[in-house]
């Protein structure tokens, strides 16, 4: 049959010359409805802010992220055994400074002898510039 004011042409085209292949999953992928949709952060590292993310949350260049008090209380994310957080089981940034001021890094996670919580070099001891500035 045929409608008048349609190109067949055209329809024609979009699905034998223009058609593209669509992205499939890997050997293995679960697939849900929705997938297609799905962002692909395969190039973002864990901890590593992006200038993107700082300016969306407000910070600052030596600002603590907002989750940094949580993180003091309740430790890094079991996820990441290895990420090394400044504030919590690394050293802070130079120019920053723990406390409770705007800006401040909140109280180091130590224990009663002042041994870290969660491990790692939280007062920055381990680098020898570091340790040769606190001893003085």
């Amino acid at each position: 049959p045929e409608f008048p004011g349609f190109d067949y042409q055209v329809l024609h085209d979009a699905f034998f010359r223009f058609q593209t292949k669509p992205r499939l999953s890997r050997h293995g992928d679960l697939y849900f409805e929705g997938k297609e949709l799905t962002i692909d952060v395969s190039d973002r590292t864990p901890g590593v802010l992006s200038a993107e993310l700082k300016e969306a949350l407000g910070m600052t260049d030596n600002a603590p992220p907002p989750w940094l008090l949580n993180m003091q209380r309740y430790g890094p994310p079991p996820s990441y055994p290895k990420l090394r957080v400044p504030g919590v089981n690394a050293p802070l940034p130079p120019g920053a400074m723990y406390g409770f001021h705007v800006g401040g890094w909140g109280k180091p996670p130590t224990d009663d002898y002042g041994q870290p919580l969660f491990g790692g070099d939280l007062f920055g001891m381990s680098d020898p510039s570091a340790s040769a500035y606190f001893n003085e």
